[in-house]
């Protein structure tokens, strides 16, 4: 068997930091509750989401604290992934992005939300032949109809195609059952979480993107043989 010649990518996390976008969608949101209520929360927001590590439900922490109307989690949610605040990729994509779409097919797969906002925000749109936002699916990265068109998307084998993400608990289980290629980027938030189970581990991990160019010649070929998924229903 040949090199892959497909690349999936997740995007938060792996192409950037996501605590920038959360940064973001926060001083966002709190700008949007100070318009509402005329008080100011942006500090104690961070506070909530950063120091506490309440990131679920972070609005409903707020609001409980402070006797604020209900509507405003809603508006503050929206608020928050309506952002259109530039982000920043980390130092490396940029470059393994540009040297690898000369040999390989590029693209994303991500569970996050505005996923195709968040690339035109990193300025990073136009390296990928498509982008898989689930979200836009009504699925996720748990459901295998999503890699399947992801799959269709390339017109590519799973064998021939690797898969980059950060989350050993979601990014790995799935194309590994397909027969992927899987390679673990191991930085961000969930850099010190360990896999569940065998099912969950990477065929490789790296610390950095640009260590990637270098690992994708030795994938493929072991996965050839991986058994058929059962489609979920």
């Amino acid at each position: 068997m040949s090199d892959p010649h497909t690349v999936w990518f997740d995007l938060d996390d792996t192409l950037y930091p996501y605590a920038r976008y959360a940064r973001a969608g926060l001083a966002a949101a709190a700008d949007h509750i100070e318009a509402e209520t005329g008080q100011g929360y942006h500090d104690e927001l961070l506070e909530i989401y950063f120091r506490d590590g309440i990131t679920q439900g972070t609005f409903d922490e707020l609001v409980d604290r402070h006797d604020l109307p209900g509507g405003v989690v809603d508006d503050a949610i929206e608020a928050f992934h309506s952002s259109t605040t530039p982000l920043e990729p980390y130092a490396d994509t940029e470059a393994v992005l540009d040297a690898l779409r000369e040999e390989y097919r590029l693209g994303v797969i991500t569970d996050g939300r505005g996923g195709h906002a968040k690339l035109e925000r990193l300025g990073l749109a136009d390296r990928f032949e498509t982008v898989v936002v689930t979200a836009e699916l009504d699925r996720s990265k748990a459901d295998p109809r999503v890699f399947e068109h992801a799959f269709a998307e390339l017109s590519a084998a799973p064998w021939s195609a690797v898969y980059v993400g950060d989350d050993p608990r979601i990014d790995f289980r799935l194309p590994n059952a397909f027969g992927m290629s899987t390679v673990r980027l191991r930085r961000g938030r969930y850099s010190d979480l360990e896999p569940a189970g065998e099912r969950f581990e990477p065929d490789a991990e790296i610390a950095t993107l640009d260590e990637l160019p270098a690992v994708l010649p030795e994938m493929g070929a072991s996965k050839r043989s991986a058994k058929t998924i059962e489609r979920e229903q």
